[in-house]
Order: C-alpha cells, then sequence, then structure tokens
C-alpha cells in the first residue's frame, strides 16, 4: 500500500502542461518496466494552455514574499513524496506556503479510512488555499459502497460512484474559491495495477477538465518513457541514468519527486500567469 502527514513552502521551476497539455519531458527512458503506454502523453506539438478554462472567475495575483500563494496539497503517499520536494524545492523562495495534507494508504475508495471529502471541507475552512493540488487513487483498486450495494472496479456503476467522489472534491475546492491541480497517478510497474491506475487516470481527466478552474497535469510525460510507459530510471541531460522511481515500482526517488514537483509549480506558474521565477 502507498505512507502520514507533512507540511510544506516552494517556488520555481520548468515545463508546464494542463488541458490543452504540452508535456516536454527533460528526460529520455533508460529501463523498461511492466507498465503499458498511455495515450495521454500527448507530444510538444499540442496547443500552448490558455486561460480560456477560467473564464468568469478573478485572475490569481502573482505572489510576493508579503502575499504569497496559498497551496493545499491532498494525497497518498505519493503525495507526501511530491510534498517533500515542493517543500526541497522551494524552501529559499517564500512565494509560496504550502499545507501538505496528504496520508498514507488513502484514496477515494474507502471513507472509512479517509473521507477527503469530509477531511478537505475542513482543511479548506482553515487554510483558505488559493490552490489545490491533488495526487490520489493508486490505493483505489477496491469495492466502492453504493446505496447500501457492494460494487466492483471495472463495473459502470464503480466507475460512476468513482467520479461522483472525484466530483466532490473538485466541487469542494471550487466552491471554496480555490483552483485545482489534479496531478495523475504515474505509470506504476506491475501491469494489472498500471492498468487499474490507467481508469482512474482516465475518470478524474474528464471530471476535472470538465470544472472552470482547474488544471489536469498527466504525470506520466514527466515520469514514464516516450510513449508514457513506466520507467524506473530516466536519462537527464547530461546523459546521467538517474533513479525516478523507488524499488517497489510504485513510489518516487528524491530525483523522481523533484521532476513532478517542477512539473507542477510550471503548470501554475504557466497556467495562472503566476510569475514564479526560475
Amino acid at each position: 500500500m502507498l505512507a502520514a502527514a507533512v507540511v510544506t513552502v516552494w517556488l520555481v521551476a520548468p515545463a508546464p502542461h494542463d488541458r490543452a497539455r504540452t508535456p516536454r519531458p527533460p528526460f529520455a527512458a533508460v529501463d523498461g518496466g511492466g507498465g503499458r503506454a498511455r495515450a495521454r502523453a500527448r507530444g510538444a506539438s499540442d496547443p500552448a494552455p490558455t486561460l480560456e478554462a477560467d473564464a468568469g472567475l478573478p485572475a490569481l495575483a502573482p505572489p510576493t514574499p508579503g502575499a504569497p500563494l496559498r497551496v493545499l496539497e491532498i494525497g497518498d503517499s505519493l503525495g507526501i513524496d511530491l510534498g517533500d520536494r515542493l517543500e526541497a524545492d522551494g524552501a529559499a523562495g517564500g512565494l509560496a506556503t504550502t499545507t501538505v495534507a496528504a496520508q498514507g494508504d488513502s484514496g477515494l475508495a474507502n471513507a472509512a479510512f479517509n473521507d477527503w471529502p469530509a477531511h478537505l471541507g475542513a482543511l479548506l475552512a482553515t487554510d483558505h488555499p488559493q490552490v489545490v493540488v491533488v495526487l490520489l487513487g493508486a490505493n483505489d483498486d477496491q469495492g466502492l459502497s453504493v446505496d447500501g450495494q457492494a460494487v466492483q472496479p471495472g463495473t459502470a456503476a464503480w466507475a460512476a460512484a468513482y467520479a461522483q467522489r472525484v466530483d466532490a472534491v473538485v466541487g469542494e475546492s471550487v466552491s471554496a474559491g480555490a483552483r485545482v491541480l489534479w496531478v495523475s497517478v504515474p505509470p506504476m510497474h506491475n501491469g494489472a495495477l498500471d492498468a487499474f491506475v490507467a481508469v482512474v487516470n482516465a475518470i478524474d481527466e474528464r471530471e476535472v477538465d470538465a470544472v472552470t478552474g482547474t488544471l489536469y497535469l498527466t504525470s506520466s510525460s514527466v515520469l514514464g518513457g516516450p510513449a508514457g510507459a513506466y520507467e524506473g530510471a530516466l536519462t537527464d541531460a547530461s546523459g546521467t541514468s538517474v533513479v525516478v522511481r523507488t524499488p517497489d515500482g510504485v513510489h518516487l526517488t528524491t530525483p523522481g519527486a523533484d521532476l513532478l514537483s517542477r512539473a507542477v509549480i510550471a503548470a501554475m506558474d504557466q497556467r495562472w500567469s503566476l510569475q514564479i521565477p526560475p
């Protein structure tokens, strides 16, 4: 399963992509994995992001040390991996304050363990974030209760119920005045888990893209190979092999989390014109 909450501050970084995603993978694949390619890892020829999907919303002011961007991150232990690097990458900048409320082993399926919509409501009320970052789903390959009946992954009933839980998280955040940046679950080494993750990501992207003030970030364009499949290591610009995933084939190493955190920050910067300097 995916491991406890943290708090963090950050700033800066490269290559964003959103609804009109323009992924620019900074690394080339080194080792193959058990995952499968994704159509969502789009090429650099995609059109540049625009602000059209935020029509009617007040613009976010570029952050300053005196008025930093307020960010809330929720997620599972992959969210903790990401949050650690968001803190390390931007701790010196002071242009954003990020509360990382990620909880290991959590997800949207098991509300008895952590009811994210309810938990999020409390966090929104106390933190008043301008942006909510979400990385959830790798623990959700389990049944859901719908009207007292158990529905299983792979069924239409499960997909519909799961979409409602995604909608609850997005709707709550937007109603509280926050933008939402939803990060897709990265490719997995285990083939069965990777196939499930692909289903969850498709639901997430469809639901997130339907709401004004949201941004969907495809992590496979940052952490995957040329076709978006799982890679345990990537090659950096100097030709050095960099391990980006831990031996369990699920979690992110520090370099892998650093790549993703930079993509998150760059996506927010480009999408909402935050003018965060490199």
